[in-house]
C-alpha cells in the first residue's frame, strides 16, 4: 500500500524529490523484505517511472538498479534505451545483458554508449571483437585501456587496421599487457612504412636509402620485442614474419648477433618445417654438415651458409665459456668473427657486401647503445 501512496504523491512532486523517491523505491526492492504483494507494486512503479518526464529520475532509478543481478531485466533492457547518460549507467555496469545485446548496442548506440559497454567489469571475446569492428576511436581506446576485456588477436589486428595512424593507440597497443608479438610487430611495420610516404623523412636522403634505414630499424624493434618473450609468442611472430614476407637472411643473422637464439631456432624450425626442439639440438649441439643442412632445407641462401655457421658456432664457444650471450661485448665479438672468417678478397665479389654492410651497421648500433648506457648509469647519483 505504502508504494501506491508513493506513486501518488509522485504525480504532483518537483523533480528532484522525485528522483530520491526513485532511489529509495529501487534500493527497497533490492534490498528490503517485501512481500510478494509489495514486489510486485515495486515493480510496477519502477516501470512507470521508466516514462517519467525528467532525465534525472530515469537517472537515479539507473543508477540504483544498475549493478544488481535482481534488478527487473524488462526495466535494465528499457533504461539501455533511453537517452545515452542515462543508458550508459546501466551498459556498463549491469550484468543483466547478453553478449548479442551489448554487440547490438555497441553497433547501433553512439559513442557515450559503445565507451560504456568496453568499460564493462568484464568484456566477452565476442563483444570486443564486435567494438574493435565497429567503435569510433575513443571507445577502442577504453576498450584497450580496461584490462578485464577478452581481446583476441583477431580484433586486436582489426585495431591496428582501422587506427594504426593513431599515436595514443599505438602507444596504448604496444604497453598493454598480453597483445602477441605479431600484433605489435605489425603495428611497427606499418609505422615503418607510414613514415617512409612522409616527404620530410626523406630529406637529404634517397628513398632507397630512407626505406632501408627504416627497414633495419623495423627489424631491430622486432628482434628486441622477442628477447623475453616466451616460445609460443615468439612462434606465433615468426609465422606472422613469414607471412609478411619480412623473415629475411639479415633479420636471422641479426637475431643470432645479439644473442636472440630463440627467434633463430623458432625460424629455422618454421622455415625448415622441422620440430622445433629437434632444430634446438642441432644449432646448439649438432655437427657443421648438419647446420649446413639445416639452412638448406631452411632457404637461406646458399652464398651466406658460411657466415650463418661462423656465427653459430661462435655463439656456442661464448657459451661455453660462460660469458655473457647479449649486449655489446657479445654482439661486437660475433660480428667480428664473421667479418674476419668471410673478409673480401681484392679483385673478387663474393656477393657478401651487403651483409658485410648489414654486420657492420649492427656493429655501430650496438656501440651507441652502450654508449647511451654509460651516460645513462654515470648520471645515476651515488648510492
Amino acid at each position: 500500500m505504502f508504494i501506491r501512496n508513493l506513486l501518488c504523491w509522485m504525480e504532483t512532486a518537483p523533480d528532484a524529490p522525485r528522483a530520491d523517491a526513485a532511489q529509495a523505491l529501487a534500493r527497497a526492492y533490492l534490498t528490503s523484505d517485501l512481500d510478494r504483494e509489495d514486489r510486485a507494486d515495486a515493480e510496477a512503479a519502477m516501470t512507470w517511472l521508466l516514462d517519467d518526464v525528467s532525465p534525472c529520475v530515469r537517472a537515479a532509478l539507473a543508477d540504483t538498479l544498475a549493478d544488481s543481478a535482481d534488478a527487473p531485466r524488462h526495466v535494465i533492457l528499457s533504461l539501455a534505451n533511453d537517452i545515452p547518460p542515462i543508458a550508459s549507467l546501466v551498459l556498463m555496469r549491469s550484468p543483466l545483458f547478453l553478449d548479442a545485446e551489448l554487440i547490438d548496442f555497441a553497433a547501433l548506440g553512439d559513442a557515450d554508449m559503445q565507451m560504456a559497454v568496453a568499460r564493462r567489469p568484464s568484456v566477452s571475446a565476442a563483444v570486443a571483437a564486435s567494438l574493435a569492428e565497429t567503435g569510433v576511436l575513443d571507445a577502442c581506446l577504453e576498450l584497450l585501456a580496461n584490462p578485464a576485456a577478452d581481446l583476441r588477436r583477431g580484433a586486436l589486428e582489426r585495431l591496428v587496421e582501422r587506427f594504426d595512424s593513431d599515436a595514443e593507440l599505438r602507444r596504448v597497443l604496444m604497453t598493454r599487457a598480453g597483445v602477441p608479438l605479431a600484433v605489435k610487430q605489425k603495428l611497427v611495420a606499418q609505422l615503418a612504412e607510414q613514415l617512409c610516404r612522409v616527404p620530410a623523412v626523406g630529406t637529404g636522403l634517397k628513398a632507397e636509402r630512407a626505406r632501408t634505414m627504416l627497414g633495419e630499424a623495423r627489424d631491430r624493434i622486432t628482434v628486441a620485442m622477442a628477447r623475453d618473450a616466451d616460445r609460443a609468442d615468439i612462434c606465433g611472430l615468426v609465422v606472422h614474419l613469414r607471412e609478411s614476407a619480412q623473415l629475411t637472411p639479415t633479420l636471422l643473422l641479426r637475431a643470432l648477433c645479439t644473442g636472440n637464439m630463440s627467434l633463430f631456432i623458432a625460424a629455422m624450425s618454421d622455415l625448415g618445417e622441422m620440430p622445433g626442439p629437434r632444430v634446438e639440438t642441432i644449432v646448439i649441439n649438432g655437427w657443421a654438415s648438419s647446420l649446413r643442412a639445416l639452412f638448406k632445407r631452411a632457404g637461406l641462401p646458399p652464398k651466406l651458409h658460411s657466415a650463418f655457421e661462423t656465427a653459430v658456432l661462435s655463439y656456442r664457444e661464448i657459451a661455453a665459456a660462460g660469458e655473457p650471450l647479449s649486449g655489446f661485448s657479445f654482439t661486437r665479438r660475433m660480428i667480428e668473427t664473421v667479418l674476419d672468417d668471410h673478409a673480401p678478397e681484392e679483385g673478387f665479389d663474393d656477393g657478401l657486401d651487403t651483409l658485410r654492410r648489414l654486420l657492420r651497421r649492427l656493429e655501430s648500433e650496438s656501440a651507441r647503445e652502450s654508449a647511451r648506457l654509460f651516460v645513462r648509469q654515470a648520471s645515476l647519483p651515488a648510492a
